[in-house]
């Protein structure tokens, strides 16, 4: 079985990465890129340069409609996710979302309920559970007797764009960036979170109508603290994005990931800036997604997985106006 892909949306950036491990995919015969959809015309036009689809649209209503695939990765803006990978659900495609699952957990909760309904697979773009070095901290800290505390931060650059744009993005960098490492945090304990804290700073660039640097402080369902720093707060000629990194306190002993911590020091007439030459963890997520496919097995990060993360994320929000902890069973949705 060859999964036939189509690619929704170009709008966040990590679209590029998955479109290329499917063509990689398809040189070796294992996927098959069928179409690419994009509402922005120099988007689609560079996707076109770049990948050479079989077929390109800029009507999504078209795209569903004339279909020929029976996978999709939709990457499009943070609150219309909900937009495309609902009617693509229901018409019988599995879906990888990009994280965040949505922007509202009552969304979230439709998408996996539909989801479940129509036996279809979705997934949530949680690279993070497919690189070597995390799966093999997930397989080492097992090892290491419980879990007392974990200090987390996913730090990056401003993004800026539509990132910055509340209706779209649905929040800042806590929107951005808590969900990967709270996936990670549950995906590590299996314990759920309990309970938020949020703490955010004055803005590090004042002109942005979203938050740029802030820290949770949480409890898991065991007890056991948790600290997350989703900031923006690297500068724009870092030599990369940010990290992904965590310290984990366990009875026996400490493990420490740095995911992004694998590169090379490169100085040319572009600058200074790192090569990385770590593992493809997009493709690795999109090889996963193909035999959870054929297998019919559940995805290693389901959209209930992705509904967990975003309930962190609301609380998290829910916290910062409140000027309270919140529990998450305050902002869950049965």
């Amino acid at each position: 079985m060859v999964l036939r892909f189509a690619v929704v949306s170009y709008a966040h950036m990590h679209a590029w990465s998955y479109t290329r491990a499917i063509k990689e995919l398809e040189a070796e015969g294992k996927a098959s890129l069928v179409a690419v959809f994009d509402n922005n015309s120099d988007r689609l036009r560079r996707v076109q340069e770049a990948f050479k689809p079989k077929a390109v649209y800029n009507d999504f209503d078209k795209l569903l409609a004339e279909g020929g695939f029976n996978a999709a990765i939709v990457a499009s803006e943070n609150a219309k996710h909900i937009t495309y990978a609902l009617p693509l659900i229901r018409a019988g495609v599995h879906v990888i979302v990009e994280k965040p699952i949505t922007t509202m957990v009552s969304d979230a909760v439709t998408m996996v309920n539909e989801a479940e309904k129509r036996g279809v697979k979705l997934q949530v773009a949680f690279v993070m559970r497919y690189h070597d070095a995390v799966v093999e901290a997930k397989n080492r800290v097992s090892e290491l007797g419980g879990i007392k505390s974990i200090t987390a931060t996913n730090h990056g650059t401003c993004p800026f764009d539509w990132f910055v744009d509340p209706e779209l993005a649905g929040g800042g960098a806590m929107m951005d960036h808590i969900v990967h490492v709270a996936d990670l945090i549950r995906w590590f304990t299996g314990k759920e979170f309990e309970e938020v804290s949020a703490f955010v700073g004055k803005n590090i660039r004042p002109e942005l109508k979203v938050e740029d640097n802030a820290l949770i402080l949480a409890k898991l369902s065991d007890g056991t603290p948790v600290s997350i720093d989703s900031s923006w707060s690297r500068h724009e000629t870092w030599p990369i994005w940010g990290d992904v990194y965590m310290r984990i306190l366990t009875e026996h002993g400490v493990l420490t990931i740095n995911a992004f911590n694998q590169n090379i020091s490169l100085a040319d007439n572009k600058g200074f800036h790192w090569v990385s030459f770590g593992p493809d963890a997009d493709r690795n997520m999109v090889e996963d997604f193909i035999r959870v496919v054929e297998n019919n097995l559940t995805p290693r990060a389901s959209g209930l997985d992705g509904l967990r993360a975003l309930e962190v994320v609301a609380a998290a929000y829910r916290s910062w106006r409140e000027g309270r902890p919140i529990k998450i069973s305050e902002v869950r949705v049965q």
